[in-house]
């Protein structure tokens, strides 16, 4: 009797636990991204890609995705968190977090423990990052092309903005999210993986590192908006990437401003390390 009510205590703990590496469903909707589900599910791109067998950052409407099984967890806050900033990190609101406990300002302590929802239905959609301003950068990225042209002698085209631009209002989104080298994440990105998950939002599959797509990607002559512009920082090699907006000035996560930011192309310490411009195409990623 004693081994039986055992088994039948075991049976409901194991049942009240959401076992590690189980996975659910989601139907892909029109406006998602590998980047904005990893976001909603607290998980990272490549795991999805991982689960899904995909080879790029594309994804179609009504295409079926395994995404991580999470139950609702906990955060320890550190100094820094805020709920705006939890709330980005979790893929939830800030509403949602102070509902969940209870809390009647937004204010936190250091050392608080906060309880975290599970991700959200697809219904919903995740919490975006807010704009921010940048400084000056000095990116860095592992990766080689041979023989990359000199900077820009002559002065660059000054194209205005177009603000109903689809690539820029998707650029937009990413400004201040921190950079990190290697990283692909709904908390951070590297230079290429920038470029790359911009693109992948238009329906363009690009390479994933800059050397990459400094191959595999025409020469662009006279530089529009939407060009990439590539620079070597550590001398001879291509190690960095950015898009150009238009107006002499890119968009780029950033290692000396740990973020995304938008600066101008013609400062010279990036005429000095500029290497050339590819223009990017539909075949891109095929």
């Amino acid at each position: 009797m004693r081994a039986f009510a055992l088994a039948v205590l075991l049976a409901w703990a194991l049942g009240q636990v959401n076992p590690q590496g189980a996975t659910l469903s989601h139907t892909v909707a029109p406006g998602d991204t590998l980047f904005s589900l990893a976001r909603r599910y607290g998980t990272t791109v490549e795991e999805l890609m991982r689960l899904n067998g995909l080879e790029n950052f594309l994804i179609q409407p009504g295409q079926v995705l395994k995404v991580p099984g999470k139950a609702e967890g906990t955060h320890v806050v550190a100094p820094g968190d805020t709920l705006f900033s939890l709330a980005r990190r979790y893929g939830t609101t800030v509403e949602a977090l102070m509902a969940l406990n209870g809390l009647a300002t937004s204010s936190l302590k250091v050392g608080q423990v906060l309880r975290i929802p599970a991700p959200r239905d697809q219904g919903e959609k995740g919490a975006e990052g807010q704009p921010q301003g940048g400084s000056p950068a000095e990116p860095r990225e592992n990766g080689a092309a041979p023989g990359p042209t000199p900077g820009p002698e002559e002065p660059l085209p000054s194209e205005d903005y177009d603000p109903e631009s689809p690539l820029l209002k998707v650029v937009l989104r990413y400004l201040g999210l921190p950079y990190k080298y290697g990283a692909n994440s709904p908390t951070a990105l590297d230079c290429s993986a920038f470029v790359a998950q911009v693109y992948a939002e238009l329906g363009v599959a690009l390479p994933r590192t800059s050397r990459e797509q400094f191959r595999a990607l025409p020469p662009a002559d006279t530089l529009r908006p939407g060009d990439l512009v590539f620079f070597s920082f550590g001398g001879r090699d291509i190690d960095h990437v950015g898009i150009y907006l238009g107006r002499g000035v890119f968009a780029h996560a950033s290692s000396y401003g740990s973020r995304v930011v938008i600066e101008s192309l013609e400062a010279p310490f990036y005429r000095k390390a500029y290497r050339g411009a590819r223009r990017v195409v539909q075949e891109a990623g095929k």
